[in-house]
């Protein structure tokens, strides 16, 4: 430690010292391209239940179909999605021995994200729309079993209410889970004699390799579960945890570059968002012709809608890396995801995954069925639109003054202890 002596020292006291300054953090990278990639998957989704709803990916399953039937992996694009983004503010404290986010609020967070405007929904659905599939018997506690993202836990509810649901139960299982992983990770980074960034890496290996294993043996008897749980247990968060997990690997990948300043070069080349997600639509093309099978469950009850979630969570991968790395701003790819149309829509993002069921089959119900199928194009162009409607009147009636309040919880703050630092 440098110490100075000025003149009269002895008189005034001790020497005055001089603390060496703290090293500025690296301003935080903003992700703009990550509204219009929740677009593409809200997108994504609506055009998969409508063309199941309507009939269209049945009656061309030897054509079209089966690429409409591969859009629910826009679903695996949101998982990827929250797992980046919720854990990198986790492996981002680590690495700069910051207070990690306050699991309270993070889950305070979360829940006025998804709840308001599910509730508002799911009882419209239910209680004014009525529609098919969406009422349930079992008197309240059926109810509650709903209200609560319970449904996926239970043989006899799980074809009732939002059919949509089943993810957002998985999502809010995810967000229960994510700040306890965190913690367990944090534990072991502080008494690893490894950097923290390869403890992290591990940990996501880890899950992904355990979600395998689970997606091999939930359908079976090999994990005791009951069976008429068995096909339940393929839509539970240890199924899902390999396409969180992905999430999980961009953000300790997005970290440590950012941390060290060290993203390889050819992130930069004008031709890398081209080259992914050439990438990303040649994975596309190979998973829809692979196991494909015109008889669609809504939601998926078995392994059959899971054999191919590898592939699934490749396509996603190839579809967020420009928007993860290199010049946020570069190039058509970007731009696209960036422009008004793309980042509007990735806004009202929820809503649209929450209220296109909803229109799917009220607009055949209003037209005796005459757009089933054939008419597809006229159909979709009605869904689309009036689900922009609604999700755009949710957004700012609902969802936007649910996520005012979020505000009032400080995330960083209120930390807990400061992580080991980066060796």
């Amino acid at each position: 430690m440098r110490e100075t002596h000025h003149p009269g020292a002895d008189e005034a006291g001790p020497p005055i010292t001089t603390q060496p300054e703290a090293p500025t953090p690296p301003r935080p990278p903003r992700f703009e391209s990550f509204d219009g990639l929740r677009a593409i998957a809200a997108l994504m989704v609506v055009v998969f239940h409508a063309a199941v709803i309507s009939g269209f990916t049945a009656h061309h399953a030897g054509g079209i179909g089966a690429y409409t039937a591969r859009l629910s992996a826009g679903i695996g694009v949101f998982f990827l999605i929250s797992g980046f983004l919720l854990y990198r503010p986790f492996v981002v404290a680590r690495l700069s021995s910051a207070s990690s986010p306050t699991s309270g609020s993070f889950w305070i967070r979360r829940i006025l994200r998804i709840v308001p405007a599910y509730w508002v929904v799911l009882f419209i659905s239910t209680q004014v729309l009525h529609n098919s599939g969406t009422s349930w018997t079992g008197g309240w506690a059926a109810v509650l079993t709903h209200y609560l993202f319970l449904q996926i836990y239970f043989p006899t509810q799980i074809f009732s209410g939002l059919i949509v649901s089943w993810t957002l139960c998985v999502e809010m299982s995810f967000y229960l889970f994510l700040p306890l992983y965190a913690w367990a990770v944090g534990a072991l980074a502080r008494k690893s004699a490894r950097p923290p960034v390869v403890v992290e890496a591990v940990g996501a290996g880890v899950l992904i390799a355990l979600s395998l294993t689970w997606q091999l043996l939930a359908d079976t008897r090999h994990l005791g579960i009951a069976p008429q749980y068995q096909g339940l247990a393929t839509i539970w968060l240890p199924a899902y945890l390999e396409l969180f997990g992905f999430g999980m690997l961009l953000a300790i990948t997005s970290a440590w570059f950012h941390h060290t300043d060290s993203e390889p070069l050819f992130f930069s080349h004008r031709l890398f968002p081209w080259a992914s997600w050439t990438l990303a639509a040649i994975t596309y093309f190979v998973m829809c012709h692979l196991g494909f099978s015109p008889k669609i469950s809504l939601p998926p009850l078995t392994t059959a809608l899971a054999e191919l979630e590898g592939l699934e969570g490749a396509f996603a991968l190839f579809l967020l890396l420009p928007a993860i790395f290199g010049p946020s701003r570069q190039g058509l790819v970007r731009r696209f995801l960036q422009c008004w149309p793309m980042a509007a829509l990735g806004v009202i993002s929820y809503g649209l995954y929450l209220w296109h069921v909803a229109w799917c089959e009220e607009i055949l119900h209003w037209s005796n069925f005459r757009l089933f199928g054939h008419r597809f194009p006229l159909y979709l162009v009605l869904v689309v639109g009036l689900t922009i409607i609604a999700a755009t009147v949710s957004y700012f009636i609902v969802e936007k003054p649910a996520l005012r309040l979020k505000r009032h919880f400080d995330w960083f703050q209120r930390g807990r202890r400061p992580a080991k630092a980066t060796s």
